[in-house]
């Protein structure tokens, strides 16, 4: 199907000129990817819940262009405030691209009054903006639910960009370079009932498989938490969301209902990290599947699986649990923050294989501080365990550790690329000899550009802009010559991460 054909429910198309503020919600990635995202529908429901602001969509890829909107091909540059959700690091390509295409001045000290401004958030600069300084007028900094509004209501009544980039800088947990303040505070909602929630989200209309239809299917995008109460050393979302809260079952029941009359799907895909965790999950899962609906959940901890919610989830047409060891080595797991034993694994493994699950996928990291041969042949002796012992056909993603900021482990190096690769191939190897399990990895090149970007500072920015106008690994590659600035090997420099980090003025 054509983008430009694109049929969709649910979205919001104002008279532009019977509104104050014209918002601009830039994805820098593809359709399929920023619409499986929930930031997305939450915020496009909150701004056009406004009569006086028009929110319309842009994406880096599969839309007809960067520049023109999805709801009415509204140029980028015409908005008043264009709001980007970074995500990955490596996005960050894409967003200099996607200004570029709007004909709006990459560098933000070249923007004039005609300009829109240019906010970012997301978990990628709440642990470190640093490095995306050039770039961005304003960074939100934590969860932007509560200051959303603020942002709009400084535009409308700021009479100059100065005087409301001034204004932006006296809101809790908005961050802008060009203001000096010795910190910043985190924005951390504490009760999630009290948030407005979207019961009528975005819906593409396209067949089952497009590259258009979001990750999780069609379906509705349930959020049941935000943060983690585990806080595992190498994990951001562990450190930056801090303290896990839940919806109380009562409110989540709700939602699925008005969800369900308002979005025209048949199936809920539940949203949170360690979502096991959740008191009386099973209740909820179960009773989502009373109701003839789908229902998909995330990864879940194996100390948290029960057979009444694996039986459940089958019912509802779910087929493959997810679990993440990290690694076989019982040592470096606990090592890592990883409260769980092999025993909890496999446990949760037998009861998948009789709940009737027909596959398994396993996520593990490689290159962890500490890390040994040995622990790679434990990782390895695992996967190829559960195969044989479940049945069950099993994905194993295997991906290098990237240190990130405002973890415990920020400091630590990441392992050099070949090292990286000679452990990926011991897996891969060790496994195909023993086994029939796919490994699917991420590409230490890759890796090595998301922890320089993670742990960079404002000095990155040169990259970056040389990066995007070339693309690639090469064009990483071809920036760090040109400019002088030694970028890939940041992230394996352990003496220049003893220093004070980038990112220190930003507090809890």
């Amino acid at each position: 199907m054509s983008p430009k054909k694109l049929k969709e429910f649910n979205t919001t198309v104002k008279d532009s000129t019977c509104v104050d503020v014209l918002f601009g919600y830039c994805y820098p990635s593809t359709y399929r990817v920023g619409m499986t995202g929930l930031a997305l529908h939450i915020f496009y429901a909150i701004l056009n819940s406004r009569e006086d602001t028009s929110c319309e969509r842009y994406f880096r890829y599969d839309t007809s262009s960067p520049a023109l909107s999805v709801e009415s091909r509204r140029p980028l540059g015409d908005n008043h405030i264009i709001g980007f959700s970074l995500t990955y690091e490596e996005d960050i390509i894409n967003l200099v691209q996607m200004l570029d295409s709007g004909n709006i001045p990459v560098l933000a000290e070249k923007r004039t009054g005609d300009d829109p401004i240019v906010v970012v958030g997301g978990p990628v600069v709440t642990a470190n903006p640093e490095p995306f300084v050039d770039f961005v007028d304003a960074f939100v900094i934590g969860e932007g639910d509560l200051v959303i509004h603020d942002i709009v209501d400084l535009v409308i009544a700021g009479s100059s960009r100065k005087e409301v980039l001034s204004q932006f800088a006296e809101v809790r947990g908005v961050y802008v370079p060009t203001v000096s303040k010795l910190k910043i505070n985190r924005n951390i909602i504490l009760d999630l009932d009290t948030l407005d929630y979207p019961v009528a989200q975005i819906i593409p209309d396209v067949s089952e498989g497009s590259r258009l239809e979001p990750v999780f299917g069609k379906s509705f995008l349930l959020e049941v938490t935000r943060g983690c109460g585990h806080s595992c050393r190498f994990c951001l979302i562990g450190h930056v969301c801090q303290p896990r809260r839940t919806r109380s079952l009562g409110r989540l029941k709700d939602l699925v209902r008005m969800g369900i009359e308002n979005t025209p799907v048949s199936k809920v895909s539940m949203i949170g990290s360690s979502l096991g965790d959740l008191d009386r999950l099973e209740d909820l899962v179960c009773w989502i599947v009373d109701q003839d609906l789908g229902v998909s959940v995330p990864s879940l901890r194996a100390d948290t699986v029960s057979e009444p919610l694996l039986e459940c989830l089958v019912k509802s047409g779910q087929r493959t649990l997810t679990i993440a060891p990290e690694t076989g080595s019982v040592e470096l797991r606990q090592s890592i923050g990883k409260g769980l034993d092999n025993a909890a694994i496999e446990a949760a493994v037998e009861m998948a294989t009789r709940s009737g699950y027909n596959s398994l996928k396993l996520y593990f990291i490689i290159g962890l501080p500490g890390e040994t041969d040995d622990d790679i042949k434990a990782s390895v002796d695992m996967i190829v365990g559960l195969a044989k012992t479940s049945g069950l056909k099993v994905t194993a993603s295997v991906n290098p550790f990237i240190p990130k900021a405002q973890t415990r482990w920020e400091r630590e190096p990441q392992p050099p690329i070949d090292e990286l690769r000679r452990k990926l191939k011991l897996v891969e190897k060790g496994v195909k000899e023993r086994s029939k399990v796919t490994i699917e990895s991420l590409d230490p090149r890759n890796a090595r550009i998301q922890a320089s970007l993670s742990v960079g500072d404002r000095s990155l920015g040169k990259v970056i802009q040389t990066a995007a106008t070339y693309g690639g690994y090469a064009g990483w590659r071809r920036a760090e010559k040109e400019t002088g600035i030694s970028f890939l090997s940041l992230a394996n420099n352990a003496e220049r991460l003893q220093n004070e980090l980038p990112w220190s003025f930003l507090r809890k």
